[in-house]
């Protein structure tokens, strides 16, 4: 064998347990269970919470981001809207413009 193996076989030895160490098993083993710490409780709430949590921060993110995109579809309406006014202005006065220059100048403009 080579020394590595020597090495290994010496600290993985059989050791003879301690003495009274089975009594000690058999007595635990024998006892009733303990009770649970008066910290238990804590794990077990703090289990809970944080998928709670966890669903809460997802469901806020995706109410926020759907709140986003709906303020970002208002903007660009009223945009489209103004410039909608704009040009149906600018044509207004191209029409009240043309009519006054042209043969008919004398007849009123139905308005809409």
């Amino acid at each position: 064998m080579n020394r590595l193996e020597e090495a290994l076989r010496q600290a993985l030895g059989r050791e003879e347990a301690p003495v009274g160490f089975a009594e000690r098993v058999l007595a635990r083993v024998a006892s009733p269970a303990a009770k649970p710490g008066p910290w238990v409780w804590l794990r077990w709430a703090l289990a809970a919470t944080l998928p709670l949590l966890l669903l809460v921060t997802l469901q806020y993110n995706s109410e926020r981001r759907r709140r986003d995109e709906g303020e970002r579809a208002k903007a660009q309406v009223v945009t489209a809207l103004r410039i909608t006014a704009e040009k149906l202005e600018y044509t207004r006065e191209k029409i009240a413009r043309a009519t006054n220059r042209g043969p008919a100048a004398g007849r009123p403009v139905n308005s809409i």
